[in-house]
């Protein structure tokens, strides 16, 4: 299910990359929405808490290194 949201964005940059997105004959609400997808699919993964600011060293440590595995992984994918 879809549903309308009103952001703010910088106009100059967005009008740049619409024109973009049309030579690729993507739409802007479609970009968004795939980068909000990705984003929620890293931090589901990574079990990214919303309180961030209050982890703890070995809390954010282990969130980097699990970080680290998941790009070297990715990587890995990529190059094959």
């Amino acid at each position: 299910m879809k549903k309308r949201y009103m952001i703010n964005l910088d106009e100059n940059e967005t009008e740049e990359l619409r024109k973009w997105l049309a030579v690729k004959g993507l739409s802007f609400s479609g970009y968004m929405n795939s980068l909000v997808h990705e984003q929620m699919i890293a931090i589901r993964d990574l079990e990214i808490q919303p309180d961030v600011e209050n982890m703890t060293v070995d809390q954010f440590e282990a969130l980097v290194r699990k970080m680290a595995v998941t790009l070297k992984a990715e990587a890995r994918v990529k190059t094959k």
